[in-house]
C-alpha cells in the first residue's frame, strides 16, 4: 500500500527546521572561535545554511502546495520534484560540509545544488504553463511564480560559477565582483519577491483579510523584479549609477510592501496572534535593513550585519510566521486527515509561542548590534537566545503533534 502524499512534504520543512537550529549553533561557534572582522570561509557556510538549508528548502517545500492551490493547476512529474527537492537538500549538506572539509568539492556540491533547482525549476515551468487557458489571476500568478524561480536559477548559476572558482578552477577576473551581485539578486530575486508574492494570499488566513489595495502586488512585484537584477548587475560591473537605480527601485518595493503589510495587520481580526507578530517583527527587520543597505552602499562597513538582519530579521520571521500557520495546520492534516480544519490557535501553547517571538528578536537585536560593532560576544549572546527560540518553537511543534494525535471526544450539538 502506497504512502499518502501529503500538500505540503514534511521531510522538507523539517530539514528546513533542523538547518535553522544548526545556524545558531554555527553562528556561536564562529563568534567564540572566529574572527567577525570580514566574510571567510566560517560565514559564507553560514549563509548557505540559512538561504539554502532554512529558507530555500521551506520554500520549494510550500510551492509544492502553492502552485496548485493559487493557479488552479496538476503538478506535472510532480514525483521528480520532490526528488530533486531532495537532491537538493543533500547537495546542502554537502556544500556547507566542504566549506570546513574539503574546499576542492565545493564545485561537485554547488553543481549538485544547480542541477537539482535547474530539474526543479523546469518542471514548475511545464506545470504552470498549464494556467495559460486560467482565469486572469491564476494566469498573472502563474507568471510571477515561473519569473521568481527564473530568478532562483540565475543565482544557482552564478553560485556554481563561483564554487567552481573557490574549488582551485581557472576563472576569469570579473569573477570578483559576482560575490554581492550573487547575494543580493538572491536576498531581494528570489527570496524576497517569492516572499512578497505568496504573502498576497497566505497572510489572509493568518490576519483574517486581505490588502486593500489589490494593486500594490502588482508594483512591488514589478520594482522589485527590475530593481533586484539592475542591482546585481550595478554591483557585478561595478557601475554605481545602476546600482543606485536598483537599490532605489528594491527600496520603494520593500516599503510600499512594508506600509501594504502594516495596514493589513492594523485591521487584523484573527485572534490567533502570534504568526501576526512575527510578520510584524519582519516587515520591521525589512525597514531596519533597507537602513543598512543604504549606508553599507554610502561606504560602511556593514555588510554582515545589514546581511544578518536581512536574512535572519526579513526573511526569518516571516517564515517562523508561515511555520506557525501552514507548518501547524500541515501537522493537524497528517494527524487528522486532509479535510481537518482545525486552526493552529488549537494546538499550539500560546505561552511557548510568545517566549519564542520574544527571545527571538532579542537574538536578532544581539547579532546585529554585534555584527555593526565586531563585538563577538553580542554575536555569542544573540545566538545563544536565537538557539533557546528555536528549542522552544521545536517545542511547540512538537506540542501541537501530540495534541493533534490525541484522540478527542465526539462533540454533540
Amino acid at each position: 500500500m502506497f504512502k499518502r502524499r501529503h500538500w505540503i512534504p514534511p521531510g522538507g520543512l523539517l530539514f528546513a527546521q533542523v538547518a535553522h537550529g544548526f545556524s545558531w549553533l554555527l553562528l556561536l561557534w564562529i563568534a567564540l572561535t572566529q574572527s567577525v572582522a570580514g566574510i571567510g570561509a566560517p560565514e559564507i557556510a553560514w549563509i548557505h545554511v540559512v538561504a539554502l538549508g532554512w529558507f530555500t528548502t521551506a520554500i520549494l517545500s510550500i510551492l509544492l502546495h502553492v502552485v496548485p492551490a493559487f493557479t488552479d493547476v496538476r503538478w506535472r512529474f510532480e514525483s521528480a520534484a520532490r526528488g530533486a527537492l531532495a537532491v537538493f537538500a543533500g547537495g546542502t549538506v554537502l556544500f556547507v560540509a566542504c566549506w570546513f572539509l574539503a574546499r576542492q568539492w565545493i564545485a561537485t556540491a554547488g553543481l549538485i545544488i544547480a542541477i537539482a533547482i535547474a530539474f526543479f525549476v523546469v518542471i514548475a515551468w511545464i506545470t504552470l504553463s498549464q494556467a495559460r487557458d486560467a482565469e486572469k489571476t491564476e494566469r498573472a500568478i502563474a507568471r510571477a511564480l515561473a519569473i521568481a524561480l527564473s530568478v532562483l536559477l540565475a543565482v544557482a548559476i552564478l553560485g556554481t560559477m563561483l564554487a567552481f572558482a573557490v574549488s582551485g578552477f581557472a576563472s576569469p577576473t570579473w569573477l570578483l565582483h559576482v560575490p554581492a551581485a550573487h547575494a543580493n539578486l538572491a536576498f531581494y530575486g528570489w527570496l524576497s519577491l517569492m516572499i512578497y508574492g505568496i504573502s498576497a494570499r497566505t497572510v489572509r488566513p493568518i490576519t483574517g483579510n486581505k490588502s486593500r489595495f489589490p494593486w500594490t502586488h502588482i508594483t512591488v512585484g514589478a520594482g522589485t523584479l527590475i530593481g533586484a537584477p539592475l542591482l546585481a548587475i550595478g554591483l557585478g560591473i561595478a557601475n554605481g549609477t545602476i546600482v543606485a537605480v536598483g537599490a532605489v527601485l528594491v527600496a520603494l518595493a520593500a516599503a510600499e510592501y512594508i506600509v501594504d503589510i502594516i495596514d493589513i495587520l492594523a485591521r487584523a481580526d484573527v485572534p490567533h496572534r502570534p504568526p501576526q507578530a512575527f510578520i510584524a517583527a519582519s516587515i520591521a527587520w525589512l525597514a531596519v535593513a533597507l537602513c543598512f543597505g543604504a549606508v553599507t552602499l554610502g561606504g560602511a562597513s556593514l555588510e554582515m550585519a545589514y546581511g544578518f538582519v536581512l536574512l535572519v530579521g526579513w526573511v526569518g520571521q516571516m517564515i517562523n510566521a508561515h511555520v506557525m500557520h501552514i507548518g501547524v495546520r500541515l501537522l493537524a492534516t497528517i494527524y487528522l486527515g486532509d479535510e481537518d480544519e482545525t486552526r493552529p490557535s488549537e494546538l499550539l501553547d500560546p505561552r511557548r509561542s510568545w517566549i519564542c517571538f520574544a527571545l527571538m528578536q532579542l537574538a536578532i537585536a544581539l547579532c546585529v548590534a554585534g555584527f555593526a560593532r565586531f563585538d563577538h560576544a553580542l554575536i555569542a549572546a544573540g545566538a545563544a537566545f536565537g538557539f533557546v527560540a528555536w528549542v522552544v518553537l521545536v517545542s511547540n511543534l512538537a506540542y501541537a503533534r501530540r495534541v493533534a494525535k490525541t484522540p478527542r471526544k465526539e462533540i454533540v450539538l
